[in-house]
């Protein structure tokens, strides 16, 4: 039937106090959701909207009028019996569809407070069911949002009453709650209507540990601030800040002993949120540019927040952060980090004396706590974009001032962990493009670091000298194999070896391996100038051969045998039979007489080894090293390791919705 049909022309009657006044006159029209429509017979609009379930108790006279109820009483009275009888057959046929489709849905208890254990223990029994029932919990309660408004009317009730029994069911209801939500529902329960429901509910969890502990409702409301370097006058997106704030506190101090399995679906929604702010930040024109001037000015808030986002780059990252690094290094950030560092070496007498002139004052703790914030916030811009830093230090206004950045860095790297680290990121060997700022380092800095290597230096400088040379001849590109040539760097690695430190001599034994493992013919050279030393501390092992640090100085003699370098193996088994009278030399003349011979058997067994197979070979044997030592790359200071234990599966999954964002 048309809607305009006039068999379907009626008029609609609403229930008074003691008749049926009239409303108005029109066609009668079923959606496709399903819902009653009137449309008024001169214009078309619609007069009345009603969604055709049982709840709105429609019946039927049998004549020609049909009622239901909407918030009120009415009545649809029908020209023609006919056109009544078939928008009563079609209402029927919903309200049987919607009956099946109800035996898969459920109702709980009204709120009240007789109510409240039948609710609890409703709840429970659906959790305990597995996720098909769950998931009708979690629809129910996303489409019945005045649920909430009841148990928040009753939640306060109960504690005006001081009625600690049911507060606790109420809190037993708001961790169920919790455990069966999801994004849509998470945003409901802590939104601005409902969010300290949820919280002060969870004040009286008898499982929580209540030793020091602040009510949550009066941190949020007295302790937590939100505060705003610029202006953010995107309402939707105050909200998601608000909101991740808010889902961060549940996970990590509201709950955290008891969601620790939903930590994956945390991390998702987490994830999305931050990646909807910083589209928002990309595109707005000035909120960076905003923020880097009040960095200028010595604003705590603007380091702050720039560390913040750092941070969060950090737990997240898959996040694509290109574009903000890019336009941070394009408004002058750089420029301003080497202001910092620059006056924070000289207790910012600069910025003291500017904020003295301004009668501006800051605490002494805002100025010891800046150089650390600045150099961490240098730190995760080099880990995750560092091309950007690494052109700013070697541009041609550093190189017309002789490199000053560099040189801070590397005069503080030996003394604080933090320029150490900035410094090694700097000089990454691990990528195949070329790192200019490296070749600079090797030719200005390194021979300067090589020759303070001698008895007088002390094992804190040998150790960082020894991480930055191995995270160099991790790939001995040419000009770092000048290096270590012209450096004599084998030769100090060798006098370190002897020095009856273990953690020294681990790093010692991998830089030698490395170097062996480069098969050159200018390396092998000054691989058979620390023979002597190596061979001194092989002989000066007498203990059992299980032993690591033994292992590895035994790896290094098989590699010397594996390779094509006869002049390297004389070399080592002349050096081993000079010392044959010494008391240990026996057992090890026969350790390398098996070792060489298992080799020459290995070499006769199969073909020689192509330049590809030995290059491989040497990428395994560096993957192997990997737990024995920090990489350039992977190394983390105690001051910057921030605990995040997330299992391989959790990762997996995230990298499938950032995949789909770096799509956007």
């Amino acid at each position: 039937m048309k809607p305009n049909s006039e068999i379907l022309l009626c008029q609609m009657y609403q229930l008074g106090p003691d008749k049926w006044n009239y409303v108005d006159i029109g066609y009668t029209h079923i959606n496709s959701k399903n819902e009653l429509i009137l449309l008024q017979k001169d214009t078309s609009q619609e007069v009345i909207v009603v969604p055709i379930k049982q709840e709105n108790e429609f019946c039927f006279d049998q004549e020609e009028a049909i009622q239901f109820h909407c918030g009120q009483d009415y009545a649809l009275s029908f020209q023609s019996r006919e056109g009544a009888m078939g928008v009563w057959a079609r209402i029927q046929n919903i309200l049987v569809e919607n009956e099946a489709e109800d035996q898969d849905s459920i109702s709980l208890t009204p709120v009240s407070e007789t109510n409240l254990e039948s609710i609890l223990d409703t709840m429970n029994t659906m959790i305990a069911y597995g996720s098909q029932s769950k998931q009708m919990l979690l629809s129910y309660l996303i489409n019945k949002k005045e649920y909430f408004d009841k148990l928040i009317k009753l939640f306060q009730q109960l504690e005006k009453d001081s009625n600690i029994n049911l507060l606790q069911t109420m809190c037993q209801i708001v961790k169920n709650i919790v455990t069966v939500a999801e994004h849509e529902l998470f945003q409901i329960i802590l939104n601005d209507q409902n969010y300290l429901f949820i919280f002060g509910a969870l004040e009286y969890d008898t499982e929580m540990n209540k030793k020091n502990f602040v009510p949550h409702r009066q941190y949020l409301e007295k302790h937590a601030q939100f505060l705003q370097v610029v202006q953010i006058k995107s309402k939707e997106r105050l909200k998601t800040i608000h909101f991740i704030y808010r889902l961060q506190y549940l996970r990590d101090c509201g709950l955290a002993y008891y969601i620790d399995e939903c930590q994956l679906m945390f991390i998702k929604i987490v994830l999305t949120c931050y990646v909807d702010l910083f589209k928002y930040i990309e595109n707005s024109k000035d909120f960076l540019i905003e923020v880097i001037d009040k960095l200028r000015n010595f604003n705590f808030l603007a380091l702050r927040f720039l560390c913040e986002i750092c941070s969060v780059f950090k737990e997240f990252p898959d996040l694509n952060k290109v574009v903000i690094y890019q336009k941070l290094s394009e408004y002058g950030l750089y420029e301003i980090i080497e202001d910092y560092m620059n006056d924070s070496l000289k207790g910012f007498e600069k910025y003291k004396a500017k904020l003295k002139k301004l009668k501006l004052k800051i605490s002494d703790d805002v100025f010891t706590k800046i150089p650390n914030m600045i150099l961490e916030l240098l730190i995760v811009c080099l880990q995750h974009c560092p091309n950007y830093f690494r052109q700013y230090v070697i541009s041609e206004h550093q190189q017309v001032l002789k490199y000053p950045l560099f040189n801070i860095i590397v005069e503080n790297a030996f003394q604080n962990e933090l320029y150490m680290e900035a410094l090694k990121l700097m000089i990454d060997n691990n990528s195949e493009e070329q790192n200019e700022t490296m070749d600079l380092f090797l030719l200005q800095f390194y021979p300067k670091i090589t020759a303070q290597i001698s008895h007088t230096a002390n094992k804190e400088y040998k150790q960082q000298f020894l991480e930055i040379t191995l995270g160099l001849v991790r790939a001995m590109k040419p000009q770092v194999k000048e290096a270590v040539i012209l450096n004599q760097v084998a030769l100090k690695v060798g006098f370190i070896l002897q020095e009856n430190q273990k953690l020294l001599q681990t790093k010692c034994l991998q830089i030698i391996k490395l170097i062996c493992l480069s098969r050159d013919d200018d390396i092998n050279n000054e691989i058979i100038m620390i023979i002597p030393n190596l061979i001194n501390v092989i002989l000066a092992y007498k203990g059992l051969r299980e032993n690591l640090i033994f292992s590895q100085q035994l790896e290094i003699i098989k590699i010397i045998y594996e390779g094509i370098s006869q002049k390297l193996i004389t070399s080592l088994e002349d050096e081993l039979k000079r010392r044959e009278n010494q008391p240990n030399y026996q057992r090890i003349h026969e350790i390398f007489k098996n070792l060489k011979n298992n080799c020459m058997k290995q070499q006769f067994s199969s073909q020689p080894q192509s330049q590809s197979q030995m290059q491989s070979r040497y990428n395994v044997v560096v993957d192997d090293e990997m737990d024995l030592f920090i990489s350039v790359q992977g190394h983390s200071s105690p001051h910057l390791v921030k605990q995040q234990k997330r299992t391989q599966d959790h990762e997996e999954e995230v990298d499938l919705i950032t995949k789909k964002i770096k799509i956007d």
